[in-house]
């Protein structure tokens, strides 16, 4: 039984016991100066600390960029995610069950986030299945695909590439492991034909795992292996784990490196195999947009990380047009952009894959 009489009284239990010293510190390292706490902000790319967690009052302010919020606010921006996600962060980190309540919107709320957890772990057990795929021994022409690509085992593992044999498999294993039909289409791993048959939405392709933030798979995406009229590339539909417009491969792996240390710059290509390519070649700050069509919600996510952009889009007339529109969008929120012409990036590649050198 709850002894919270209203949602509002639980927020203010759940800040209570979420001192945000302690859960900032937890993210980036801060350093107490008298009765501050100052860091270099993590929502913009600054050398000197302007931002300050004030312990006593429980509020973050960046004299940088002005960001500014209790901690609540600052889980919702770093970890980018809606008010009543963050709220279910700082409950778990404190022990805290969210009570219900007698309010339709909450009861619609928690069962929105019930059903995309549960999406959420198909999408996890889905990647497994076509990760063990990859070394079942019947995948021998994806591997041989991947080696003449020049991809290492290494590095193969650290994407968590994967192979669709076939267009049965993938829906049998799903519903063998207790997730319905319906479950299936909803998460956009499965299809169904017009004759209604339940289908693997990427059968026959190699496949790549999309990762958002949070290390979730929300999304594949997937190449044809053998000469066809379909689409060479194709991702997963949209869903309610998946927003292409908000999202960016490889942006899992970035997030590390901005833990680990100051992001100088990110690496904008267009798709997944050049940022496995340049990944591996040394080239960890590397992101795809997945497409030509670079929008804003992706340039804001950018901007969480640095304040530098270089855009490497395909040489070909749409890489062309992509890279003004990029230009455009990019520097409209703010940031630094400079376009690195194809050939260069390949003879970075290149160069990288002999020596080990960094770009210049």
């Amino acid at each position: 039984m709850s002894s919270y009489s209203s949602f509002p009284e639980f927020v203010r239990a759940l800040k209570e016991r979420n001192d945000i010293v302690e859960v900032i510190g937890s993210y980036i390292k801060l350093e107490r100066r008298g009765s501050s706490n100052l860091a270099c902000c993590p929502f913009h790319h600054e050398k000197t600390p302007s931002f300050s967690v004030n312990a006593v009052d429980q509020y973050y302010h960046c004299f940088g960029c002005q960001a500014s919020g209790d901690v609540i606010g600052f889980v919702k921006a770093y970890e980018n995610v809606d008010f009543m996600q963050a709220v279910q962060i700082l409950a778990t980190r404190a022990g805290m069950e969210i009570p219900s309540f007698d309010n339709r919107d909450a009861e619609e709320a928690a069962r929105k986030k019930k059903y995309r957890d549960r999406l959420s772990s198909l999408m996890r057990d889905t990647a497994r299945f076509y990760l063990n795929n990859l070394y079942s021994g019947k995948a021998d022409a994806y591997l041989e695909y991947l080696t003449d690509r020049g991809i290492k085992p290494s590095t193969m593992k650290k994407f968590g590439l994967g192979a669709s044999l076939d267009y049965n498999g993938l829906p049998s294993y799903l519903l063998a492991h207790g997730y319905s039909a319906e479950e299936c289409t909803d998460s956009g791993a499965c299809a169904r034909t017009q004759d209604g048959k339940l289908i693997d939405a990427e059968g026959g392709r190699l496949i790549i795992p999309i990762i958002n933030h949070f290390d979730e798979v929300i999304a594949f995406g997937g190449r044809v292996m053998h000469p066809t009229d379909r689409a060479k590339y194709k991702n997963t539909r949209e869903t309610m784990l998946f927003n292409k417009s908000k999202t960016l491969f490889n942006i899992n792996l970035i997030k590390k490196e901005k833990r680990a240390g100051a992001v100088p710059n990110l690496i904008m290509v267009e798709g997944y195999m050049d940022a496995i390519s340049l990944y591996q070649a040394g080239f960890p700050n590397v992101v795809a947009s997945m497409g030509t069509s670079l929008t804003k919600d992706q340039a804001r996510l950018c901007k969480r990380y640095t304040d530098n952009v270089l855009i490497s889009y395909d040489g070909d007339f749409a890489g062309q047009s992509a890279n003004l529109r990029g230009l455009d969008i990019l520097r409209d929120e703010g940031l630094k952009v400079r376009v690195v012409p194809i050939y260069i990036r390949n003879r970075y590649v290149k160069s990288n894959k002999r020596n080990g050198s960094p770009v210049p």
